[in-house]
Formats: C-alpha cells, sequence, structure tokens
C-alpha cells in the first residue's frame, strides 16, 4: 500500500463509531445524486411536450413534478448537512483527544524539539483540516463520481452521438485541475509550514513579553514578524498564481468544449436527428458535468490540504511514548526510608554521558543536591520522578525499583518545586490546590502559612480569588516561589524536592521556611538543590556530584574543608578563608 494513504486509513477509523450515520450521509447523498438528474429530463419534456406541443396542462404538471423535486432535493441536503455536521464535531473531539491525550505521554525530549506554538498550531489547524478532509471524502465521492458515470448514461440515452463527442472532450476539462493540484502540493507544505512558524513566533514574543520590553527590542520583533509574514505573503501568493492559472485554464477549455459540443448539438437539431427539448436536456447536463469538474477540483484542493495535515499529525502520533516496563505497575505508598541509585546511565545524546555508573544511597532527613551547573542534578530528580527512563541500572525508593511503581502514583506521593514556578493564569487558591484538588480552604491557609503566602494574600482585595496572571505577571519572583513551594506541600509528600526553589527569596525567608517545614510537616526525605551555601549547610549532609560517575557525601562543613571542588563551588560566599580543619559557621 502506499505509504502517503497509510495516515489517511487510520484517521478514516476514526469515523467508525458513527458509521451508522455515515451510512446515512451515503444514502441521502445518493438520493440526492439522483434527484439531482431528474430537472434536465424534465426539461426536456417540457420543451418537447410542453411549448413545442403548446399542452399547458403538460406544461403545468411537469412543473409541479419539478417543482416537487426541488423541494424534497432541499429538505434532504438539509438533513445530510445536519448528519455530516454532528459527525464532523464527534470527529474533532475524538481527534483532539487522541492528540492531546498522545502529547501528554511523549517524553520530554519531543517538547524540547519543538515550541509551544507549533504543538498549538498542530491541535488547531492540522486537526481541523484532517477532519474536514476524512469526514467530506466520502460523501464527495458518491456525489461526484457516480453523478459523473449517470449524467454520461443519461446523454448515451438521449443521443449516443452526442454523448461520444461530449465523452471524447470532457475529459480535457480535467487535466487542468489535475495538474495544477499536483503543482500546488509542495507550496501547500511550506504555506503550512510558514503558518506554524507564526504562531511560533507569536507564542514566543508573548511569553517573553517582559524580556521584549526589558531591552527594548520592540521594533526588532516587529521586524522579524514582518519577516515572515512577507514569507507568508510571498508563498501565498505563488498558491494564488496558481489558482488563477487552474481557473483561467479550466475556463477557457470549458468554453471552448461547450461551444464544440453546442455546434454539434444544433448541427444535429438542423439535421432533424434530435429535438430541440433532447439538446436542452443534453446541455443542461452538461453543465451539470462542467460544475463537477469545479467539485472535482476542490476535491483534490481539499485531498491535497487533508493529506499533508494527515501526514503530520501521523507524525506526532508516531512519536513513541516514554515507555515504563512496569511489572506489577502498583499503587505502592511510600515509606520515605531511602532512595538507591545503583549503576545508573543516562544522557541525551548516544554516547555523550551526564550520568555513568553512578551508585549513591539517600537516607531519611534533609540533604543537599549541589555540583556545577550543567552536572546532572535536574536529569537526577528527572529519573527520580520517571521522566525520564535510565539507559542502564536501576534506582530503588523504599527497596522497590521504581519500575515496578505506577508512575503517576509515585508522582503523587513527591512534591516538588521548581526555581521557575510554572503557576497557571489563575486565582491563588487554585494554583495551590492543584497538586491537590479537594484540599479544604483550611488546608490551604494553613499551608500558605508555612510557605509565607498569607503574607502577601492578605493585601491583595480578593484575597486568594486573586487572578495572577500570564506567567503569574501580578506577583514578584519571590512570591511566585512561595505559591510554587505550597503546591508541592499541599500534596503531603513522602519526598520533597526543592529545586532551587527559594532562589528569588532573602536568606531570612528562606531559613523561616525551611524551620517551618521542618518542625511542622512530616516529610521523610527532602532533596534540596541549591547554590547557597547558607542553604546547602542547613541541611544534613550534602551530595557533591563531582563527575558523571562520582557523588561525594559528607556533611557541608565537613565537605568544605576536605574537597577543594566543593569549597570552590562555594568559594565566593565565604568571607575568610579556611584551612582544611577548620570548622565552618555561615550566616
Amino acid at each position: 500500500m502506499n505509504s502517503q494513504f497509510q495516515p489517511f486509513l487510520r484517521f478514516l477509523k476514526f469515523l467508525f463509531p458513527y458509521r451508522k450515520k455515515q451510512i446515512a450521509i451515503l444514502i441521502l447523498s445518493g438520493i440526492s445524486v439522483l434527484l439531482g438528474l431528474l430537472p434536465p429530463y424534465l426539461s426536456k419534456l417540457v420543451v418537447d411536450k410542453g411549448i413545442i406541443n403548446k399542452e399547458l396542462k403538460t406544461f403545468i404538471i411537469l412543473g409541479l413534478i419539478g417543482t416537487g423535486v426541488f423541494i424534497l432535493n432541499g429538505l434532504i441536503n438539509v438533513m445530510t448537512n445536519f448528519l455530516e455536521r454532528g459527525i464532523r464535531l464527534k470527529v474533532h473531539f475524538d481527534l483532539n483527544k487522541k492528540v492531546f491525550s498522545h502529547l501528554q505521554v511523549l517524553p520530554l525530549d519531543f517538547f524540547k524539539d519543538k515550541s509551544t506554538g507549533e504543538h498549538m498550531f498542530n491541535i488547531s489547524y492540522d486537526i481541523e483540516r484532517v477532519v474536514d478532509f476524512i469526514v467530506s471524502i466520502l460523501e464527495d465521492l458518491i456525489r461526484i463520481f457516480p453523478k459523473l458515470f449517470f449524467i454520461l448514461a443519461i446523454i448515451f440515452y438521449l443521443d449516443w452521438q452526442m454523448a461520444l463527442f461530449s465523452l471524447v472532450l470532457a475529459p480535457i476539462l480535467y487535466l487542468p485541475a489535475y495538474y495544477f493540484t499536483r503543482r500546488m502540493r509542495k507550496i501547500l507544505e511550506e504555506l503550512l509550514s510558514n503558518s506554524q512558524n507564526i504562531f511560533k513566533r507569536l507564542e514566543e514574543v508573548f511569553s517573553n513579553i517582559y524580556l521584549v520590553k526589558a531591552f527594548g527590542k520592540e521594533r526588532t520583533e516587529i521586524r522579524n514578524y514582518l519577516r515572515i509574514l512577507i514569507t507568508n505573503i510571498k508563498i501565498s501568493l505563488k498558491n494564488i498564481r496558481l489558482e488563477l492559472s487552474a481557473g483561467f485554464a479550466g475556463g477557457s477549455f470549458e468554453r471552448v468544449i461547450i461551444g464544440l459540443i453546442t455546434l454539434f448539438g444544433v448541427y444535429q437539431v438542423i439535421r432533424g436527428r434530435i429535438s430541440a427539448g433532447t439538446l436542452t436536456a443534453i446541455m443542461i447536463y452538461l453543465t451539470q458535468l462542467i460544475g463537477l469538474q469545479n467539485n472535482i477540483a476542490f476535491f483534490f484542493q481539499r485531498r491535497a490540504f487533508g493529506m499533508v495535515s494527515c501526514r503530520r499529525l501521523n507524525e506526532i502520533l508516531e512519536e513513541q511514548p516514554l515507555v515504563f516496563n512496569v511489572k506489577v505497575a502498583n499503587r505502592i505508598v511510600l515509606k520515605g526510608l531511602n532512595i538507591q541509585f545503583k549503576k545508573v546511565n543516562f544522557g541525551f545524546r548516544a554516547q555523550e554521558y551526564i550520568l555513568k555508573d553512578l551508585d549513591f544511597n539517600i537516607e531519611r532527613g534533609w540533604i543537599a543536591l549541589t555540583g556545577s551547573s550543567g552536572c546532572g542534578k535536574t536529569t537526577i530528580l528527572n529519573l527520580l520522578l520517571r521522566l525520564y527512563e535510565p539507559w542502564k541500572g536501576d534506582i530503588f525508593i523504599d527497596e522497590c525499583n521504581i519500575k515496578d511503581f505506577n508512575p503517576g502514583f509515585l508522582r503523587e506521593q513527591i512534591g516538588i518545586a521548581l526555581q521557575e514556578p510554572f503557576l497557571w493564569n489563575d486565582n491563588i487558591e487554585n494554583n495551590i490546590k492543584y497538586a491537590r484538588p479537594k484540599a479544604t480552604r483550611g488546608q490551604i491557609i494553613e499551608i500558605a502559612r508555612l510557605t509565607g503566602v498569607e503574607e502577601f494574600v492578605r493585601d491583595f482585595p480578593k484575597g486568594y480569588e486573586t487572578v495572577i496572571g500570564e506567567n503569574a505577571c501580578r506577583l514578584s519572583e519571590g512570591q511566585k516561589q512561595r505559591i510554587a513551594i505550597a503546591r508541592a506541600l499541599i500534596k503531603r509528600p513522602k519526598i520533597l524536592i526543592l529545586d532551587e526553589a527559594m532562589s528569588s527569596m532573602d536568606s531570612a525567608s528562606e531559613e523561616r521556611i525551611i524551620a517551618r517545614i521542618k518542625s511542622i510537616l512530616e516529610i521523610y526525605i527532602v532533596i534540596v538543590v541549591s547554590h547557597r551555601l547558607s542553604t546547602v549547610t542547613t541541611c544534613d549532609l550534602a551530595y557533591f556530584l563531582k563527575k558523571p560517575d562520582t557523588m561525594v557525601v559528607g556533611k557541608p562543613q565537613q565537605l568544605l574543608g576536605e574537597d577543594d571542588e566543593f569549597y570552590n563551588l562555594f568559594a565566593a560566599q565565604i568571607s575568610e578563608p579556611l584551612s582544611k580543619d577548620t570548622t565552618i559557621a555561615t550566616n
């Protein structure tokens, strides 16, 4: 089977749940096609028997029949459109659900390769084109090609010489549509790609509008955006030229061929071979045949758009989700006894290791995970959350391999707050209880007091109902981070991860929050990633990722005195030089 049709067949399956309604549409379309063939023949009878023979009664009867056929056909078309639009909405929903659900299970690497704007374009534009294509194609096939066959058969019945003459010339009408559609396909792909770039650029600019304004780059962004728009216009102009050329070629062919057929038909009437009514009917049928030319041109154009979008969406669905080799997929309740990394290997490109045969063990308590920027600290956390899978090796929590955990249930028991809070454009309460939707207002207020959110919420007229805006633009960075920590704590996690989660707060606020968490909440393991020496020294142990295969573990003060690399990592924050045997006291 041709590979270009495989994506189409994949999406055509979305019609299967609605097959009864689709069959009804096809039947109604078939009836509509047959009814559409009656008026030209009725015109023949009106001319030959009603007008030429001057039979008023026959003329009125035929007129009433024609009116009835017209009304019935209109009702059938209304029913068909109603059913088709209903199916279109449902298929659109199903396909949206399929694509969005698949995107959610893809690995993080997939989202790093493409921008948010590109994914938005795929979900909006491509899905719309695919739905239009798969819902309408069967109906188009019924309405166009059988009608083409029946028209030719009726013309043969009316006069075989006219039919043969028309049959020889009519196919020429479809050559422009076929030729120009093939040329337009590459341009359509280019147009879709550039339209996707427009979405991408808009998303990037609006997401980083603060950066644009802070650096005074408004004019630069306007130029960049206009450059993309101009490119889009150039591509669109190419497409317009082809469409106009196709229209001109098709129209010219149509006029010449209809003229030839008319001359031939008039000659047959003059010779007495056919009646004027027969010629009238044949010319009306030929007009319908020419009308089919436009339908066929639109059919091929829709097919071109549809096949391109089918291929693009299929590329997304062909992306492999992050595979969980779950043996049992148990909903194991964490006790927070320990975390073990055993011979773990991982990287983002082949043979480029971020972690290599890494072994270490984390016991209960507060630990600081440190190391130079880009050494793999966040990678360790993502592996623990099973956002990535190790190339080799195993990770254990409470002596259980995390491959045996239900991934969702595992993450429910781990709280995480990041340097970038990633808050929703929603109110403060909903942002906090995002991790625990059923949390009560009392529980939210308790956590808010613990993390210092209560301190600034009371200043807002709407309190916890205050909407914080896109990227929480109405809050300071420190306030955002407090909400993010509250969101992590509302889960009452067994393991808490703070990845530079308080970097935008002053040291005093950070110390208060840490002290409150230690005294009030029962969290078994807390992993703190920080470049602040004051934060690191509040932890029981420091885990220093020195190399991809080396994790040095010890008390922070001990490592400062014994490990030069660890000391150099925080040297700028130490007011006085230290000897190896010096005990560190930090604020």
